[in-house]
């Protein structure tokens, strides 16, 4: 025989109020024993998906432009604000970055020329990198900003620096230099290793009371996937099935529940607004 109890886990319970990935339910009785043989599931989750794909916390969030500029170049360095962004919401960035630094034209029908583009190639599950050749003057019925930064004395494309383990993950790109400052034609890239988009797809609930001993992680409570869920939707996880795990046995102040990505690493959330339903299983 056996008794059955239901835990909520809200904001009221959060304690990290930094990342916001960690919330500790304090017993009422300040003790909670709990005997020998006892278990806890998952009953429901709902958590705001509210998770930055590109942060300074990540380092993900610089990249350079190299740009023709009369005989020589000039460097852009690019802090990308964090945020979560798709790869169209990237180009739209970079379009604002070029605007504000004198980096496009404006062609006879009154529209932004750019000279990169950032999209998706759907084909082939990649980012696709575009670089079109500078003009060394302006173009007939071509107009330029009053911040034009100026025309290269040879037609050439602009260049895309991109340096280890940070914004090339994100693409899909070795680290390197894409486009060439002799390159005088346009071109093309496609990603060579697959893009990640965001480096979090799936969530691991850690319990400090979870006694799994034959996991690597031996608090591990459950997983589940993001899968197609929106940026500012809320991640909705309900099992198919009670997935009762063994817990210790003993005297308990609290129950912690940590809330870390696919890889065991630590996620910072902005909304701290969560709902998570325990079940927790006793013999008597």
């Amino acid at each position: 025989m056996a008794s059955n109890y239901t835990l909520i886990i809200n904001s009221s319970n959060l304690s990290n109020a930094f990342n916001k990935n960690i919330y500790t339910y304090k017993f009422l009785t300040g003790n909670l024993r709990i005997p020998s043989n006892s278990e806890i599931c998952v009953s429901s989750v709902q958590i705001p998906y509210s998770i930055f794909n590109i942060t300074s916390i990540y380092g993900n969030n610089t990249l350079s432009f190299i740009w023709p500029v009369g005989a020589t170049t000039q460097t852009f360095n690019v802090v990308i604000p964090d945020g979560y962004y798709s790869v169209s919401d990237m180009q739209l960035f970079l379009e604002l970055y070029f605007i504000n630094n004198g980096l496009y034209l404006i062609d006879a029908n009154g529209n932004n020329v750019y000279y990169f583009v950032m999209s998706y190639n759907v084909t082939y599950y990649a980012v696709q990198l575009l670089f079109f050749t500078l003009p060394t003057s302006l173009p007939s019925g071509y107009t330029q900003p009053a911040n034009f930064v100026g025309y290269p004395t040879v037609a050439r494309t602009p260049i895309l620096n991109i340096t280890s383990g940070t914004f090339n993950v994100y693409i899909g790109y070795s680290p390197g230099t894409y486009g060439s400052q002799t390159n005088t034609v346009n071109s093309s890239f496609n990603s060579n290793i697959t893009p990640v988009g965001s480096t979090v797809n799936s969530l691991v609930l850690r319990c400090n009371l979870v006694d799994n001993s034959v996991s690597r992680i031996p608090d591990v409570l459950d997983s589940f996937a993001i899968g197609a869920t929106q940026f500012g939707t809320n991640i909705n996880y309900e099992p198919a099935f009670q997935k009762y795990i063994k817990i210790k046995s003993g005297n308990f102040s609290d129950l912690s529940i940590q809330i870390d990505d696919q890889d065991g690493n630590t996620i910072r959330f902005l909304d701290s607004n969560v709902l998570i339903t325990l079940l927790l299983r006793m013999p008597v």
